[in-house]
């Protein structure tokens, strides 16, 4: 008798956990290609919103991707003589202004700087967000613009979904080196840990089916940096990883550096949490990136 009612329980846990699991992966998938961007405004108030409000020359520009998608731009002339060039790139839902307030000041001291707003983020075209997938025809837009108008060696600057999309980007791009700040390793990383701080159970099987949802939306197959980073030797790689990030952990960082070639460096931000490396020690961060691109951009 005992063992038939647990029988049965054990049915309904199963049932119960796959439906749950199922809606998971529908739902998940569905947050990630389609997540709710930030609104193209200065965050906080007062913050810069064009290149300008911060003293800077600048032309807004606008290139499209080998798929048809329009991206939105800006490019800031460098404070010196060169022909070196920096794309910075935004993370997952936001859009350029926050990057342009933090890093752009003093990366066009010595270097020509692009931005511009991935596919269905700031004033970019709409479109599917893969993190990296369809994101890196977007980066391939940005390095043939940056060549067009002459500039080069060139280097991709990627914060968090922008780091680990220059990841997967820069085996197949003219680019010399590229600069990783907060990456991935593997996208479902990220997200079970978002659904753990959401309060999700099962979240590492969970994460799993919410990636594998992302492709089939998508109908492309996802490449996790991990999978990618051996290939960008002999290109330079730097990567800074925030010790105190409860979003993307500073191991998997770690798993990068491990698996990529030389040259490469790597930074642990102590007290510094997701993407808040250059909040903690400006002066430091400036020093590594700056120092990093002279190395390896001249």
């Amino acid at each position: 008798m005992i063992l038939g009612v647990l029988r049965v329980l054990g049915r309904v846990l199963g049932l119960t956990a796959g439906v749950y699991l199922a809606i998971v992966g529908v739902r998940g998938s569905h947050v990630l290609v389609r997540p709710a961007v930030r609104p193209f405004i200065p965050d906080p108030a007062g913050s810069p919103a064009t290149p300008a409000d911060i003293g800077l020359g600048y032309e807004s520009v606008r290139f499209t991707t080998d798929d048809g998608v329009t991206l939105s731009g800006w490019l800031i002339p460098a404070a010196r003589e060169t022909h070196t060039a920096v794309i910075v790139m935004h993370g997952f839902s936001g859009h350029r202004l926050p990057e342009l307030a933090a890093f752009v000041p003093w990366l066009h001291e010595r270097h020509h700087v692009l931005q511009f707003d991935f596919r269905g983020h700031g004033e970019s075209d709409d479109g599917l967000v893969t993190l990296g997938s369809h994101e890196r025809r977007d980066v391939a837009a940005a390095v043939r613009f940056v060549e067009s108008r002459g500039l080069g060696p060139t280097a991709l600057f990627g914060i968090s979904m922008g780091a680990s999309t220059a990841i997967v980007s820069a085996p197949d791009l003219p680019v010399a080196a590229v600069v990783a700040d907060a990456p991935f390793a593997e996208l479902r990383h990220p997200v079970a840990s978002r659904m753990r701080q959401i309060g999700y159970p099962l979240a590492g099987i969970g994460a799993r089916l919410v990636v594998a949802g992302t492709m089939l939306r998508a109908r492309s197959r996802l490449v996790d940096p991990i999978q990618a980073v051996a290939r960008i030797a002999p290109r330079a790689l730097l990567l800074i990883a925030p010790r105190e990030d409860r979003l993307i952990s500073w191991r998997q960082s770690q798993r990068l550096y491990d698996a990529a070639g030389e040259p490469k460096e790597l930074v642990i931000a102590d007290g510094a949490a997701h993407a808040e490396a250059y909040a903690v020690d400006p002066v430091a961060y400036r020093d590594r990136v700056l120092g990093f691109l002279e190395r390896h951009l001249g």
